[in-house]
């Protein structure tokens, strides 16, 4: 079990011990602050073709261990501050949750972070963690959307 990593003060801690977890950030040049409902928006409400492709692709190789495949992200926020927001799940093979945090505004500077955290709960979350998801799931997904997304 992987213990939080400091992330000093984010709700993101809440959430910890768990089995994986994974940090991508990015500076950003922009012109106003982007609020973590806005990073939500451009993280998953406006994928490229690939990428739901991709989305279409996991929703297949997951269904018949019965994961939630119809289920959209902003219907599974669970947490909200100023600077970050954190959605996720929890179903009988594996709990997840994901960060999207928001650094402060300065020099029309920002940095953006999504932090992913999931715990499994039985064997088969186990096996979905660690052999399934990973073909269909970041960091090989989210790497190169990350550019694409925050420039």
């Amino acid at each position: 079990m992987k213990e939080s990593i400091a992330h000093n003060n984010r709700l993101i801690n809440n959430y910890y011990p768990a089995d994986y977890t994974d940090t991508f950030s990015q500076e950003i040049t922009c012109n106003q602050a982007i609020t973590p409902k806005e990073f939500h928006n451009l993280a998953f409400n406006q994928l490229p073709k690939w990428m739901e492709w991709l989305m279409c692709l996991r929703n297949v190789v997951v269904k018949p261990w019965g994961l939630a495949t119809n289920i959209r992200f902003a219907d599974m926020i669970c947490e909200k501050s100023p600077n970050e927001e954190i959605f996720g799940r929890q179903d009988k093979h594996l709990s997840f949750y994901v960060s999207l945090w928001c650094g402060n505004f300065h020099g029309n500077r920002q940095v953006l972070r999504i932090t992913t955290i999931v715990k499994y709960n039985n064997i088969l979350g186990l096996f979905l963690l660690y052999k399934i998801l990973p073909l269909c799931y970041h960091p090989f997904s989210f790497k190169p959307y990350q550019k694409e997304t925050l420039q």
